[in-house]
């Protein structure tokens, strides 16, 4: 969470019902950014770069 997020969350009072709602969404970002970070991490480690083809060489 940035900076901003806390700077609004400290101007809001306990009893305000916008602290909580702000908090959830803070909170639903973060895990929506850590999800995008895992699927590609997850791409990359279940797809890994195809190698071209190798043909055997004749044994001499």
């Amino acid at each position: 969470m940035n900076k901003n997020f806390f700077e609004e969350m400290h101007k809001l009072s306990h009893d305000d019902e916008m602290r909580y709602k702000l908090l959830i969404q803070g909170v639903k970002r973060l895990l929506e950014d850590r999800k995008r970070g895992r699927n590609k991490l997850m791409r990359v480690l279940k797809f890994p770069q195809r190698k071209k083809d190798m043909q055997a060489a004749k044994w001499s």
